[in-house]
């Protein structure tokens, strides 16, 4: 039987390729050498549970110490009920004990005897430890799962047992989830107010997190399929796959599973290019799997909204628009990263995903075959398909000026879902957009042809600084002619006056400005 690209819940070395633990978890040895409680966060499906459970296993076969993996999402539920976390973490205890833990190691049935639920993990943990052989390693996931006073409950008891360390508390532990525990602001309902995480769990030695795969780990996830199977990748598909992906875990594999296990694959005897990954990449972003799913679904948060339009405008950063916390968010999502100009959308496969997925209402409302801009040829007729949606941007302007979330981007997202709507299936839309560019870069492709955009606010500035940013931008393209699209920030006083259009040079290039 093979093994496989995994996508879905933790990665096991006897069924799915996978980095080793060795390589991803530098120093979590040290820490639990150490007697260090410590914080593990990352975004999701970076690995985080996979590497915890393989280190967990290490360390049981090492024979040093008794380690054990929990998971407290279940006890997000019934979220601000301390007693019932309490019950519903002991009961998890119970399981992940007999799941992993040989029978001379589990605790016994006096260890569950607590006086107080509120404080049931606390006893729990002393009355294990204390009858252990071995000083005990405990990991904790899901921890900013908890709600409230729930979660601060957890952290307490763990924070005032850690003096007992490790004769009658656990030697080492690491909790695990998105965010910093400095990083909470906990609303205590008891005691009606904000707690930040770090005052609740001031015994924190390190903060540590799990970095994207390299360019090199990538080579040699793939390089296990190659082994088991012996179908090839190039250098470039190889380049391609961290391009799309810019390392991130679950968007790695995802791409492998598109490229050698769907039904769409090539076939094994067949050595995988960067074609093939172009066509898995445009895969994932057609059928939204839960991952991107979810990612997409995080577009309606507010704070998820301001940042997002920020970056789809160009805009620079202002303190106004966007608060520390709010940015922290985003990042710790794993949906931004801090790029050259400012925030960018964390990757290609996201940044494609997120106009689409911004779009996808609109698109339904506009009408029109698709094919009606196709010439017999089967090229695009791109002078024909912008003199309509010009027309249709006459008509319909409250399309824009009723739009209740990214209002200030919903010109751009307008043409984008305009495009996308007669793309789709034949072409792509190649997009760049971060904080600080000041514009939307678009490059089309179909049927062999390329047209080039930008897209601007009208701002002072916007012709001076858009034409010399279009030039530049066709240069990398290779191409000789662009458009550049400017929005008025206002309702339209002349209707006529929308998309006139003038023709000017820059540094060689020619420019057709179109004002909207």
């Amino acid at each position: 039987m093979y093994k496989f690209f995994n996508t879905a819940g933790p990665c096991f070395p006897q069924d799915h390729y996978m980095i080793p633990t060795s390589e991803r978890l530098l120093q979590t040895r040290e820490l639990i050498e150490q007697k260090k409680y410590f914080i593990l966060h990352a975004p999701r499906q970076t690995g985080k549970t996979t590497q915890v459970i393989s280190l967990m296993h290490q360390l049981n076969e090492e024979g040093k110490y008794v380690a054990l993996y929990i998971n407290v999402e279940a006890g997000q539920a019934v979220r601000h009920n301390v007693d019932k976390v309490n019950e519903i973490t002991l009961a998890t205890f119970e399981m992940q004990s007999r799941i992993y833990l040989s029978a001379e190691y589990q605790p016994s049935e006096s260890c569950y005897h607590v006086r107080s639920m509120a404080k049931g993990i606390h006893t729990f943990l002393s009355n294990w430890c204390l009858e252990l052989p071995k000083p005990l390693v405990l990991f904790i996931d899901e921890i900013d799962s908890l709600i409230g006073d729930s979660l601060l409950s957890v952290l307490r008891q763990l924070r005032d047992g850690y003096a007992n360390r490790p004769r009658a508390f656990p030697h080492a532990l690491c909790l695990i989830g998105l965010r910093d525990v400095r990083d909470y602001r906990i609303f205590s309902d008891q005691e009606q107010r904000h707690v930040i995480g770090g005052s609740a769990f001031n015994i924190k030695d390190k903060s540590l997190t799990i970095d994207d795969f390299t360019p090199k780990q990538i080579q040699q996830l793939y390089a296990q399929h190659t082994e088991v199977t012996g179908q090839f990748f190039t250098d470039a598909a190889l380049k391609k796959i961290f391009w799309y992906s810019q390392g991130q875990p679950w968007l790695v594999n995802a791409l492998g599973r598109e490229l050698c296990f769907e039904e769409h694959a090539p076939p094994r005897e067949q050595t995988i290019e960067v074609h093939h990954v172009d066509d898995a990449a445009e895969q994932l972003i057609l059928r939204r799997d839960v991952h991107l799913d979810q990612l997409g679904d995080k577009l309606t948060e507010e704070r998820v909204a301001r940042i997002v339009e920020l970056i789809l405008l160009g805009k620079e950063e202002q303190s106004e628009d966007i608060s520390l916390d709010d940015r922290q968010y985003l990042l710790d999502l794993g949906l931004v990263r801090m790029g050259r100009h400012g925030l960018e959308i964390a990757n290609p496969i996201y940044r494609e995903i997120i106009p689409r997925e911004l779009t996808i209402v609109q698109q339904g409302f506009l009408g029109q075959d698709p094919l009606w801009y196709i010439k017999t040829d089967g090229k695009l007729d791109i002078d024909k398909l912008l003199d309509a949606y010009i027309a249709f941007y006459k008509e319909h302007s409250e399309m824009v000026t009723a739009r209740k979330t990214y209002n200030e981007a919903a010109h751009h997202l307008l043409f984008l879902a305009w495009l996308q709507r007669v793309v789709n299936g034949n072409g792509r839309i190649h997009r760049e957009y971060a904080a600080g560019l000041g514009r939307m870069d678009l490059m089309i492709e179909f049927a062999g042809e390329k047209f080039v955009f930008e897209l601007k606010l009208n701002r002072p500035t916007a012709l001076a600084r858009g034409r010399i940013q279009l030039a530049d931008y066709l240069k990398r393209c290779g191409l000789e002619f662009g458009r550049l699209i400017i929005y008025s920030r206002k309702p339209p006083q002349d209707i006529e006056q929308v998309g006139k259009r003038e023709q000017l040079e820059e540094d060689g290039k020619q420019i057709e400005v179109i004002w909207m």
